[in-house]
């Protein structure tokens, strides 16, 4: 069954590389797809294809049982990490890894693959610098967290990325998800799974979004990391 996703080919052919990018709560592919729009306006991004798939829809019980698309399930506003849905990450980041794999077989180099995603697909990017069965070339996560503890992160960690370049950006003034998970993250991440090249840059009055100052400071990361 083909993977469900909104594709923007590359401008020019053939494509050399591919950016993932996971949406979040209650979003679509179709949501991010500015980023290829703002991307693409660069030759440096001119041999660059974008894959931004789309999550399934599900009752989520913080939002009192409203389906929506979703990644995992969210059972309270006020503490995102007091129950977790485990099983539900994990299946995600099955996913994850399928999309990877279909850039794969299509001949694009693992090191060549840059995967992000926001709020929810930036938890998701996050646990898969962990979880993922490839070294590929970068991880970028905006407005994340940390979505599974040590214990359950570990039977599944392949550890294959401690070298690999990741971008944290967040918001200081994140009502949804504070700033202080987003450092907690990187803290995580860096002690238990040994991150070596973790980048966290904190956005000052940026809520839960982006702003032109992430974005550039993406780009930057992204023509670093595919060596662009």
């Amino acid at each position: 069954m083909p993977l469900n996703a909104v594709r923007v080919a590359s401008r020019a052919q053939p494509a050399k590389n591919v950016i993932l990018v996971f949406h979040g709560l209650g979003d679509s592919g179709a949501g991010w797809t500015f980023l290829a729009d703002f991307l693409q306006r660069s030759p440096a991004f001119a041999n660059t294809r974008f894959v931004f798939p789309n999550a399934p829809n599900m009752k989520i019980v913080a939002n009192g049982g409203a389906l929506m698309p979703a990644w995992f399930n969210l059972y309270d506003w006020n503490n995102i990490q007091a129950k977790i849905d485990v099983e539900g990450i994990k299946d995600s980041l099955k996913v994850v890894n399928s999309f990877i794999q279909e850039q794969i077989d299509d001949g694009i180099a693992p090191e060549n693959i840059i995967l992000g995603g926001f709020s929810q697909g930036a938890a998701l990017t996050l646990a898969s610098t962990a979880t993922s069965p490839h070294k590929i070339g970068g991880f970028f996560a905006l407005s994340g967290f940390c979505s599974l503890r040590k214990e359950e992160l570990d039977p599944i960690a392949k550890n294959l990325n401690t070298e690999t370049p990741v971008f944290h950006g967040h918001g200081s003034h994140d009502p949804i998800i504070p700033v202080q998970f987003g450092v907690e993250a990187k803290q995580f991440f860096e002690k238990h799974f040994h991150l070596s090249d973790y980048d966290f840059k904190t956005y000052y009055g940026m809520e839960h979004s982006t702003s032109p100052e992430e974005m550039q400071d993406l780009v930057q990361f992204l023509q670093k990391a595919l060596k662009l």
